[in-house]
Order: C-alpha cells, then sequence, then structure tokens
C-alpha cells in the first residue's frame, strides 16, 4: 500500500519538547552526574560485538514492552501471534531517538550505547549469566527477569538517577513501535507498507474525508 502523509518540520525546538515531555532529558541529565556512569568500564570485546550488542539490548527492550512474534519475544517467553515492535522496524528508529536525546559521557559513543549499557549491567544484577543466543544479557533474560530487571531500576534499588529513565523508555518504545516510522519513506513521505501500530489498532489510515461531509447542504455557497 502507499499512503501519503504530511511531512514533519522536523525542528530541533519540537524534537526536544518531545523528548522533555518522554522524560529522557530528565533522565539524560540524571545519568550526567551518576557516579555508576563515571566508573564505566566497557568490556574488551565491545569493539568487536559492539553493534550486535547495541542491536541485541534494544531488541530485548522492544520485544519487552511490545511483544510480537519474533525471536526475542519467543525466547523471553512472552510472544504474540500478531507482529509488535521488532515486525514494526522499531530498533533503527529508536537508536535515532535516543541519539537525540543528548551526547554522552565517555566512554560510550551514542547515548544509544549508554542506555544499552546500563540496561545489560542491571540485567546481569538480576541473572549474572544468562542463557541465550544473543550477544545482550538483558535480551538474553525471560520475560519475568525483565520484570525484575525494570523494578530494580524504577525502585532506585541500581541507584536514583535510573529512575527517569525506567519511566521514560517504555513511553518512547511504545511512541515508536506503534508509529508509522519503521515503514515511511522519509524522501517521499509515503508508506512503503501497512505499519504493524495500524494493524494492531485496526486503524484504516489517513483520509480527506468522506462523502457524506464534502459540500455544502443543499448547496449552500455560504452561511448568512
Amino acid at each position: 500500500m502507499k499512503a501519503t502523509l504530511p511531512l514533519a518540520p522536523g525542528p530541533d525546538t519540537s524534537r526536544r519538547e518531545f523528548l522533555r515531555k518522554t522524560g529522557l532529558l530528565a533522565a539524560a541529565a540524571a545519568l550526567a552526574q551518576s557516579e555508576f556512569v563515571r566508573r564505566a568500564v566497557l568490556p574488551e570485546a565491545r569493539a568487536g560485538n559492539g553493534a550486535n550488542l547495541l542491536a541485541d539490548t534494544l531488541n530485548g527492550l522492544i520485544a519487552f514492552i511490545v511483544p510480537g512474534a519474533d525471536r526475542y519475544s519467543v525466547h523471553q517467553g512472552v510472544s504474540t501471534p500478531e507482529p509488535g515492535g521488532i515486525e514494526a522496524n522499531a530498533t533503527l528508529p529508536l537508536i535515532f531517538a535516543l541519539n537525540l536525546v543528548s551526547p554522552a559521557p565517555p566512554p560510550f559513543p551514542a547515548f544509544a550505547d549508554l542506555v544499552a549499557f546500563i540496561l545489560n549491567n542491571v540485567a546481569q544484577a538480576v541473572n549474572p549469566v544468562p542463557t541465550g543466543p544473543f550477544a545482550s544479557p538483558f535480551a538474553n533474560l525471560s520475560y519475568s527477569e525483565k520484570v525484575t530487571a525494570w523494578a530494580v531500576m524504577e525502585g532506585g534499588l541500581a541507584g536514583p538517577e535510573l529512575i527517569p529513565l525506567a519511566g521514560a523508555l517504555p513511553q518512547l518504545v511504545g511512541f515508536v513501535a506503534y508509529s508509522e516510522v519503521g515503514v515511511l519513506d522519509l524522501s517521499t513521505g509515503t508508506l512503503l507498507d501497512t505499519p504493524v501500530g495500524w494493524q494492531l489498532t485496526n486503524y484504516k489510515g489517513v483520509t480527506d474525508g468522506t462523502s457524506d461531509f464534502k459540500g455544502f447542504y443543499q448547496n449552500r455557497k455560504k452561511v448568512s
């Protein structure tokens, strides 16, 4: 299918306003002061599997928030017959959105890498040796273990600076997964396929109106 969508003007101010409302800017500010982050030492293997580690971690997060029929959802033990966030192609847009939030402190190349680092460290606190096919400890957790990891962050047990992040991430993941961005051709403003969010909500797509509301009653041209 092809449906034309209005292209967002995309000024930085509107993007930052969205990020502010999700709480991500507050989360970034809190993390910038975090002793946990300042003392972070990335694994030596990070350079070799960095791309897989980042993608696997965020895919594990996406499957946790919007599970589907994908392998990350199946591995965590909670999946659905319907498509979910992975099938919505939410991974790259989520990385892009996270990297808009804030520059990451050293040694992290971008904010998305910092988020992945935090999720994996909390995951290893919950289960030091989770078994699974993924490079990411968080992605290898079961669903119930991910719930525990989130409770650790939300409750401030891993540091109070993680509380805003725990509150903001599900909002951002849900927004990206249910949006059209995964199938949007940015150069033309058209959809290349039916968005997963439309399928899950039975949304029929954009419309310019229906015949019932076109024109004026009894051919009137003005209202006196």
